[in-house]
């Protein structure tokens, strides 16, 4: 009778574990579309989520809006027609903490404020840091004047993206880069279709000539970052 309930418990609690939706599997046969952002908690954020200004011009995207110090940008709208995307530089030692808020504290007080993207992307959601409209957008200073005066910059939470490719990225860091990777491509979407930008447009930092970058890496960006990308706008 002892056994009976033993195997009986048993039994119980495989069912209660199987149905309860907690557990998440992230391999290589996700589809992309299935990530979710994760809500991180983070501790004293020096920034605070708020909207666009009612009845103005200003268009949002993503979960929240901050936009960085003005000594981050140039006050002067520009009309995009190129896409660049970055990454951030942060730890690899800890890729379950890249998150969009530690970019914008580190655009906000770097060089006393004067580098900035119009977004942030990490494991908490995408951040909008810039002012937006439908006809242009506020010049960043992100990855060259050549490119800031025509261009929306994102900047991807993390680094060595190219570990993907070559098999160096361990368990956590392919499931952020995997997440990150999914809303990113979701807001490029969203940007390609607002400003008509075509894909062919669609670069890599790392592609921005003189700027002695590697980011996001060019074996990430090429074999799985673009492919995601045509995949989405196939659908």
């Amino acid at each position: 009778m002892f056994k009976t309930l033993i195997v009986s418990l048993v039994v119980l609690l495989t069912v209660m574990a199987s149905s309860s939706g907690v557990v998440a599997q992230f391999d290589g046969y996700e589809q992309e579309r299935g990530f979710t952002a994760v809500r991180l908690p983070t501790s004293a954020p020096v920034y605070a989520p708020e909207p666009c200004r009612t009845g103005s011009e200003e268009i949002c995207f993503g979960d929240y809006y901050k936009v960085l110090p003005k000594t981050a940008y140039v006050n002067k709208v520009v009309v995009p027609d190129t896409i660049v995307i970055h990454t951030d530089d942060q730890s690899g030692n800890t890729p379950e903490r890249w998150v969009s808020t530690t970019t914008w504290n580190g655009l906000a007080g770097r060089n006393s404020g004067g580098r900035s993207t119009h977004f942030g992307v990490g494991l908490d959601g995408v951040g909008q840091f810039l002012p937006m409209y439908r006809t242009g957008v506020i010049q960043c200073r992100g990855a060259g004047y050549d490119y800031d005066k025509h261009s929306i910059q994102i900047e991807m939470a993390g680094r060595t993206y190219n570990y993907m490719i070559t098999g160096n990225a361990g368990p956590e860091m392919v499931r952020s880069i995997e997440i990150i990777t999914a809303q990113t491509i979701d807001l490029v979407v969203s940007l390609m279709e607002t400003y008509d930008i075509p894909i062919e447009n669609v670069i890599g930092h790392y592609e921005v000539e003189g700027s002695g970058k590697t980011d996001p890496g060019n074996l990430y960006f090429e074999q799985y970052f673009l492919p995601a990308l045509e995949a989405k706008l196939s659908q």
